[in-house]
């Protein structure tokens, strides 16, 4: 990880701690542009969308974070949090199948009593 990715991405979680989203996106993309290899920059802009209730670019930026977490054989536990928060994000669109499928794969990867919960709801 470039300390350059990792101090646009601290600085983007100061603005997120904040809710200045729009900063925060600004640093968080700028951490990715960076180092594209890292899903933790994905996941913090996803959480910046769904804060902000973009849950499409929500789910698009979790699916980025899988992809980019298989390709580089990334702890399974952060990819089980990008699909916990693409499930959070299909639920509160409404879209209880796609939210299941997102939950079950999120226990799949690990196993919490948090992802077991949400699967349950």
């Amino acid at each position: 990880m470039s300390e350059g990715a990792l101090k646009e991405k601290e600085l983007g979680n100061q603005a997120y701690k904040k809710k200045d989203f729009d900063t925060a996106i600004t640093h968080y993309k700028k951490a990715i542009e960076l180092d594209p290899t890292n899903l933790i920059f994905h996941t913090n802009l996803a959480a910046v969308y769904f804060e902000m209730k973009n849950l499409d670019e929500c789910i698009k930026e979790c699916s980025t974070a899988v992809e980019v977490g298989r390709e580089q054989r990334a702890d399974f536990k952060l990819i089980a949090k990008a699909y916990n928060r693409m499930g959070s994000a299909h639920r509160k669109k409404g879209e209880l199948e796609a939210a299941k499928t997102a939950y079950e794969k999120a226990l799949t990867e690990h196993r919490t009593p948090e992802y077991r919960q949400n699967l349950s709801e």
